[in-house]
């Protein structure tokens, strides 16, 4: 049977565990009123491209864990680390602050 002690220990330690994991995924958000169609490109060696569907104001977390490339259909590029809360205005990207 497990102490009150040990329970706090493992609950404090998986928090962590998953904030950690969570601050190196990329958020998307499309605050446009129309959906966007956007490229994701990841990997240097041998890059993999995916393409997602985003509704207007639709968020998709956990992208890019490790860095990539965002395309929208317009041709605005731009490379991300992976980290960040980027939306989706007036054409282009934003990152948040």
């Amino acid at each position: 049977m497990m102490t009150r002690n040990a329970v706090i220990a493992l609950t404090a330690t998986g928090l962590a565990l998953l904030l950690a994991s969570q601050a190196n995924a990329l958020t998307l958000t499309n605050r446009e009123l129309a959906e966007q169609r956007v490229q994701i490109i990841e990997g240097s060696d041998e890059p993999t491209t995916r393409e997602l569907v985003l509704n207007a104001n639709q968020s998709l977390d956990d992208l890019c864990n490790e860095g990539c490339t965002i395309a929208l259909k317009n041709g605005v590029q731009q490379r991300f680390e992976g980290d960040e809360n980027v939306y989706i205005e007036k054409g282009g990207f934003v990152i948040a602050e």
